[in-house]
């Protein structure tokens, strides 16, 4: 199994730009045999390192690192299964990183591999706690200037006309179907995803299916409702990001059920990282290290997860600390008039500060006024759901969408 390991420790003196040199090749030498890839920084006395392998030889390296005496304080920033490592076939890289030469660091020579410089790294957790790392979290800040910025999310919006005979087809004896709402990136201007909403097969609210149907029936309807809303997606012509809403209970009672998931997605060409879970962190975990350990297990599938409804419910916190998500989803109490109330803007500064030390995107779901959008647009959230932007479209994935200038 692969997994990633990032940390953070101070050097107990400051290294000289050979001595930095010197441990870069002793590690380069070591970590080629072990098959280790990742990246060292080093800025104003302090280290930030990203370790990639198998898992044991990983861990192995970190014990030995941690006795290092050449630096104390080590923290682990986040330590989790990985599909695919984010420095391909790198076996180390460094910069040296002051105020001086930054901009002629970063994108330079020792960030190439296979002329593949650090500006197109993939987007993965790795890429966002390094630029956490350059903006001073994790050590002292040493620079305002900026890493190179992300690449717009490229997405396809040419999606098939909506055929009606594709859902007669697919749901011909069933009594649901799914609406699509978008989620908007308001930075690239284009639709991220989509979240799959249950509905009636005449486009009932999930409310008047659930009371047409027995607890037993609804749940059964339940655990099969995501490979639903996955082919039907999948028919639409899908080509961005999918939301897919599960709950804690479901994870644990019934194993198969992400396996299910992958399979689906698999059938129909979708990639398990298009795939974003929505777990609701409004319902009671009564066992949450055996609900983390349930998704932890798929976290190197690629699956992408997210905590819905944060700030709702008293678990959202453990999640983030314990679980640590792709991406969370701001309750809609929290975003509802926050142009107008400072304690509401003053948790979500808070979130959004602690998601950014931690690699993790935030999504403001619930936007509804041009006031609410503002406000959180110009703290710096780019992922937005809401009526202001797009309603769900029943059985259809709708390219149509507003977002004020």
């Amino acid at each position: 199994m692969l997994i990633q390991l990032i940390y953070c420790s101070s050097a107990k003196d400051r290294f000289s730009h050979a001595e930095i040199s010197v441990l870069l090749r002793d590690a380069r030498q070591k970590n080629a045999k072990n098959n280790i890839t990742g990246m060292l920084l080093y800025a104003e006395g302090s280290f930030f390192q990203v370790l990639e392998g198998e898992a044991e030889k990983v861990k192995l390296l970190f014990e030995k690192i941690d006795q290092d005496e050449r630096h104390q304080n080590l923290t682990i920033i986040v330590e989790e299964p990985i599909a695919e490592r984010s420095f391909s076939d790198w076996t180390m890289g460094y910069a040296v990183v002051n105020p001086e030469d930054i901009d002629n660091i970063i994108g330079a020579n020792d960030f190439l591999v296979r002329e593949r410089s650090f500006a197109q790294l993939g987007k993965g957790r790795a890429r966002k706690l390094l630029k956490a790392f350059k903006y001073g979290y994790w050590r002292t800040k040493i620079s305002d200037s900026d890493l190179p910025s992300d690449p717009p999310d490229r997405i396809s919006q040419n999606i098939p006309a909506f055929a009606p005979a594709v859902t007669q087809e697919l749901f011909s004896k069933g009594i649901y179907s799914f609406a699509y709402q978008p989620i908007i990136n308001a930075k690239t201007r284009q639709i991220f995803s989509y979240e799959a909403l249950l509905r009636g097969r005449n486009n009932e609210s999930v409310l008047q299916v659930q009371n047409s149907m027995t607890s037993s029936e609804f749940c059964e309807l339940d655990a099969q409702s995501r490979i639903g809303a996955i082919t039907l997606a999948a028919n639409l012509g899908l080509s961005t990001h999918l939301n897919l809403n599960i709950t804690p209970s479901i994870v644990i009672s019934s194993p198969t059920t992400i396996p299910s998931i992958l399979r689906a997605a698999e059938q129909y060409k979708i990639l398990p990282e298009q795939i974003i879970l929505e777990v609701l962190e409004s319902e009671i975990i009564e066992d949450f290290r055996v609900f983390a350990d349930a998704l932890q297990a798929y976290r190197g599938s690629g699956l992408l997860f997210a905590i819905d409804d944060f700030g709702a419910g008293y678990a959202g916190l453990n999640l983030l600390a314990d679980f640590q998500p792709h991406m969370i989803k701001l309750d809609i109490h929290l975003v509802r008039g926050v142009h107008h109330k400072g304690p509401r803007q003053a948790i979500i500064r808070g979130l959004l500060r602690t998601c950014f030390e931690l690699g993790i995107d935030v999504l403001a779901e619930g936007v509804e006024t041009e006031g609410e959008y503002r406000w959180l647009r110009a703290e710096g959230i780019d992922l937005f759901q809401g009526y202001l932007f797009a309603k769900p479209e029943f059985e259809s994935l709708s390219t149509s969408f507003y977002i004020p200038d």
